[in-house]
């Protein structure tokens, strides 16, 4: 298999797998093993998405070592209150066109999920087409932990998968969701009980075959089952950052988040 590497971000990367019709886009972390990301980081994300249509067969989306927990919050808590509306609206504001772009994307988008999927980045996971979990890997949808709304399509997707209850469940009490629980769950597809280090390759096997399937068939396919949402999905994305914006100016959240750094309960009231 030979792959061809290309920078497109300090902590973004693109593999190429030419004759294979794959392309693997990779979540780097910096000094924080959790793949947290950054406006910057994710506007790179987007636009290898969007430069890759019609390019590829299939693409595969992982983070190294886990897939992602979410926003860079320790940027968010250095950023003075009154701020942080601004900040988060701008990583919004990328994480939706990010979203766009692989709802958009006119072949299989599948992520590969190591650790821990996170908060925006469950919410990224959530977004691909196929979703394929390392044995020890969790979901987490996290945000009430810290006082904050969701974002990401995190919610539009819980409820168009496991319904309206179910889903506030899982928003209102965040608690880790395991490999297991997820594909029971219908959040997932496959649970691989691999070693860690042979994980990726597993999936990338699996993206080699749908590259090799009708591509053009499975991108009319993907715009037929997302037409069950496609116009709904715009505008709860746009919900959702209007909201998400708001409370990060709110002291609920400034608490929540304090109280994360902190390593204590947060005091609601």
């Amino acid at each position: 298999m030979t792959i061809e590497t290309e920078r497109l971000h300090e902590l973004v990367r693109l593999e190429r797998l030419d004759d294979d019709g794959v392309a693997r886009l990779v979540m780097e972390h910096d000094e924080t093993p959790m793949n947290v990301f950054r406006p910057s980081k994710v506007e790179a994300m987007a636009t290898a998405v969007e430069s890759l249509a019609g390019e590829v067969g299939c693409l595969v989306l992982y983070g190294e070592p886990v897939f992602s927990a979410g926003a860079d919050l320790d940027s968010v808590k250095q950023t003075p209150q009154e701020m942080r509306s601004a900040k988060i609206d701008t990583i919004a504001a990328a994480s939706n066109r990010f979203i766009r772009a692989i709802r958009s994307f006119p072949a299989p988008v599948i992520s590969a999920v190591t650790g821990v999927a996170a908060g925006g980045g469950l919410g990224f996971a959530l977004a691909s087409d196929l979703i394929s979990l390392h044995a020890d890997a969790v979901f987490d949808t996290a945000y009430a932990r810290i006082g904050l709304t969701p974002d990401n399509a995190t919610p539009f997707f819980l409820v168009k998968t496991v319904g309206p209850y179910r889903a506030r469940e899982l928003l209102f009490d965040p608690e880790p969701i395991s490999a297991t629980e997820a594909v029971e769950l219908g959040l997932a597809n496959t649970r691989y009980e691999v070693p860690e280090s042979e994980f990726i390759e597993a999936v990338t096997e699996d993206a080699i075959a749908y590259a090799n399937g009708p591509t053009e068939t499975y991108a009319q396919t993907k715009q037929l089952v997302d037409t069950v949402f496609s116009e709904r999905l715009d505008q709860h994305l746009e919900q959702e950052r209007s909201t998400i914006k708001r409370m990060s100016e709110s002291d609920t959240f400034d608490e929540g988040l304090s109280a994360f750094f902190e390593k204590r309960g947060p005091d609601w009231e």
